[in-house]
């Protein structure tokens, strides 16, 4: 049976050149079904346009319904005929503090093969950069994922201006490599600011497979913490940490980790997750007790398919790309000083980005 594929026969209503007329597509898609509106190509250098699927077959290649050479492939099922979800559309926003947010949305392909430590690169509008955010949870049956971002650039920004119901242009993925999690029956994991939102499907991951999920999340203060309550869902043990003691107990996340390893814990993997200064103390903490370490790494990222090079870092002395070899390494192979001075590299850029945005938000208030 893998030698059948699905066939979509499809009209462009839209288009008043080829109204009433039908095309036939490569349809990657087994749930597609008559009446879901799709993106396709129209012509072999078209843009992608909306048309409603008529007919779907399922045959083999020499049962094609049409010449295979003239076939083209339906690219994303938009809107199904039961309900009104666009692609990519925005199901639900909401702000977990002051500067970061969650939001659900639309995607079902990324969300049929998401992985805890995985990430998607999305624009928020067909002029937007390309940026990295690591999936934060997935529901495949609703065919939605999770992404929490900070509000700290223009794209950040832009982003978070978009309210539920609108649409982003793209949200590309699953990309990188997932978390390994088989055969760990005890471990720690360590969340740093917004970094708990990453750490948070590895948990629950973990969790789900029954191993025993010791949590250290740590804070600047009270008003920055995210997610409490959902890592006490799959924790068997939490401590929230935060810098001024405005809220749990007053410290670094690394004296309750050295604290757990000094009294005899034996953590199959201590697993990472956060600012790059965060996790190298983390590493500098478990060094003397020999307890291997996950860290997950986001450096600057344009493509995500290793074609740019801009995500690379050394790991054990050798150049990795973040968005193919990791964003997952053994922390004590990373060279965080180098990584460090490269994720500085571009803040004054950054910096004036962001001022230009606000200002464009400004005038649109005014």
């Amino acid at each position: 049976m893998k030698d059948r594929i699905y066939f979509a026969a499809i009209e462009f209503p839209d288009d008043p050149n080829v109204v009433g007329h039908r095309y036939w597509y490569i349809c990657p898609f087994e749930d597609v079904e008559e009446g879901d509106i799709v993106l396709a190509p129209l012509g072999r250098h078209s843009r992608l346009q909306q048309g409603v699927v008529r007919e779907v077959r399922y045959a083999k290649d020499v049962d094609a319904p049409y010449p295979i050479y003239l076939i083209k492939y339906v690219r994303d099922v938009v809107k199904k005929r039961q309900g009104d979800y666009m692609m990519y559309k925005i199901i639900e926003k909401r702000e977990l503090n002051p500067t970061v947010t969650m939001m659900e949305i639309y995607a079902p392909l990324v969300a049929k093969k998401a992985e805890p430590g995985q990430f998607i690169i999305l624009r928020v509008d067909e002029n937007g950069e390309r940026i990295p955010l690591t999936v934060a949870g997935y529901n495949r049956k609703a065919g939605t994922v999770k992404i929490i971002f900070q509000i700290v650039g223009a794209t950040t920004m832009k982003l978070n201006a978009k309210r539920e119901g609108e649409c982003l242009a793209d949200f590309c993925g699953p990309l990188g490599c997932a978390t390994e999690t088989d055969g760990l029956k005890k471990v720690c994991i360590v969340g740093g600011g917004v970094g708990c939102a990453i750490a948070l499907p590895v948990a629950q991951k973990l969790h789900e497979l029954g191993c025993e999920v010791h949590s250290v999340i740590g804070f600047r203060n009270k008003d920055l913490l995210i997610l409490e309550e959902e890592f006490a869902a799959y924790s068997s043990k939490l401590t929230v940490m935060t810098d001024d003691g405005s809220y749990g107990r007053k410290g670094v996340v690394t004296d309750p980790l050295k604290e757990a390893l000094e009294g005899g814990e034996q953590y199959d993997r201590i697993i990472a997750i956060g600012p790059l200064i965060m996790m190298k103390f983390v590493v500098g903490a478990a060094r003397p007790f020999g307890v291997p370490v996950t860290v997950s790494m986001n450096p600057i990222m344009i493509d995500g398919t290793g074609m740019c090079g801009g995500c690379r870092l050394t790991v054990g002395g050798k150049t990795k790309f973040a968005c193919v070899d990791g964003p997952d390494f053994d922390g004590y192979e990373v060279d965080f000083d180098e990584a460090m001075e490269r994720s500085r590299m571009y803040c004054d850029f950054e910096a004036h980005a962001r001022e230009e945005e606000c200002n464009l938000f400004k005038k649109e208030v005014k």
